[in-house]
Order: structure tokens, then sequence, then C-alpha cells
């Protein structure tokens, strides 16, 4: 039997989509559960660590800042502030890195399974981005509830949150596309991501509020699209000013990301198939 060309291979990758949405959610939910036993297999706390590590991030980054450095966060005039402002922060944040950072490697990870078993490829970086769920959901939950316990709400604008964690997850999956076939085809990409991300999260107004930044550089965080996304959570959920151009400026990242990401994956699916 001769074995398959790289012509074959690549009209195998770029066919195998499922036809229909049901078939694409059984395939995606198997490889969700396969991914979390995967994750948690042979450690002592198992699914616990999903609660723990967003946790021993936001005490750690607590500590060093909100009581060590005791940042203060101008407008947020309620008792521990800093850390609401911090929890909105990580929220966006955590879910976006566990995503991207597992999701880069997602397609070079399984290549032998995806040259013996063409199946749609766009599954792997989904999956990335369906485990960094979970975390989300705590990030979030969290901060409506210390949000309220705090006196801080409810307001109007908390209706916007169900539209800012579509956009972020549009957004993270975009790029987890864009990013996982790229390191497929250059292997440089995933160191360069690494030292990417680090640069980002500083540059992102996490750990400190956007008001202690002079406001001549205000406008320049727009050019980040995870500052327009904490910005805007911070918005919704504590009454934060955002500055003027912010909503419009996340949109055009979503679209930009979100769309650019999945036409980028898919225009490379036959370089793909070529390379495996």
């Amino acid at each position: 039997m001769t074995p398959p060309t790289p012509t074959s291979r690549s009209a195998a990758v770029s066919s195998a989509t499922p036809r229909n949405p049901r078939q694409l959610w059984v395939l995606w939910r198997y490889w969700m559960v396969r991914e979390f036993k995967t994750r948690y297999a042979g450690s002592v706390l198992g699914f616990a660590w999903a609660f723990v590590q967003p946790l021993a991030t936001l005490a750690i980054f607590y500590v060093l800042f909100g009581l060590v450095l005791a940042v203060r966060v101008p407008g947020l005039d309620v008792d521990n502030g800093y850390l609401l402002h911090l929890l909105a922060g990580l929220a966006v944040w955590l879910p976006f890195t566990d995503a991207v950072g597992r999701g880069v490697g997602s397609l070079a990870a399984y290549e032998d399974f995806l040259r013996k078993q063409p199946m749609p490829a766009e599954i792997l970086p989904a999956v990335s981005v369906g485990g960094s769920l979970l975390v989300l959901g705590i990030g979030y939950g969290l901060l409506l509830v210390l949000a309220l316990a705090q006196g801080v709400g409810p307001y109007a604008s908390m209706a916007w949150l169900p539209v800012l964690v579509l956009a972020q997850i549009v957004l993270t999956f975009g790029l987890t596309l864009l990013l996982s076939m790229a390191h497929f085809l250059w292997r440089d990409v995933g160191s360069m991501v690494a030292f990417a991300l680090q640069l980002w999260f500083y540059l992102t107004p996490v750990v400190y509020p956007l008001a202690q930044v002079p406001e001549r550089f205000h406008q320049w965080f727009l050019l980040n699209p995870l500052a327009c996304l904490v910005l805007m959570v911070q918005s919704a959920v504590l009454h934060m000013p955002a500055p003027a151009g912010t909503p419009v400026a996340l949109a055009v990242w979503v679209v930009l990301l979100g769309g650019g990401g999945w036409w980028f994956f898919r225009s490379m699916k036959s370089a793909l198939g070529e390379a495996l």
C-alpha cells in the first residue's frame, strides 16, 4: 500500500469537517473530557486546582500591590477597592493566558494524531479555549459577589457583562486559532508568545489603575485589545471611567482578531495538510 501523498493529506485535513453543529459539539465535548482528565491526572487536588490557581494568583498580587505597595484606585472609594479592581483585571487575563498558553501548541502536540486520523483541526484550539471557561466563570462570579458584598452596584451597566464575556471568548478563540497555526508552521512562535504574554500583562491595567497613568497616554491603551476588555469590565461592574472610544475599539478588536484568526486558520489549512 502506498503512503498518502501530501496532496491527499491536505485534502483529508481540509475536508475533515462535521456536516452539522451536533457532530461538531459531540467531537468538541469528547476532546474536552479528555483534556480535563489529562490536565488533572495524577494530581492530589485534581479538579480543585481550577479554583486554587486563580485564587492563589489573586492573593499574591493583592498582598504585593494592595497591602505592601498600598496601591489605591481613584474613583473606587470602598473597602478593598483595589481587590475589586485587581479581580476585574484577572477575570479577563487569567482565562485568556490559560487558553492562549495551552492553545498555541495544540496542533503541534497532536501532530501524529492528525496525521493518522484526520479531523477538524479547529477542535484542538477550541478545546484550549473551552478549558479556560471554568477559570473565566470563577473569576467573573467572584467579582460580582465581592462587588455586591462591598456595596458596589447593582448597576444597569452590569447587563453588558454577558456581551463582554462573549467578546472575550471570540477574541481569545480567534487569537488562539491564529497562533496555533502559526506555531505549527513556524516553531519559533511558541517561544515568542511566552515572552509577549509577560510583556503584555504589564501593558494592561490589571495590577495598576489607568488613573495612575498620565492622561496623555490613555488613548494608547486602545491599541491593546486586552486593555480595552479590562477597562470595559471595570466600567460595567465597578462604574470606573474608561477612555472615550473604548467600546468601539473593543468591537474593532473582536472583529479583527476573531474574524482574522478564523480566516488565517482556514486559509492555511492546506499548508497544514501538506506539513502532515
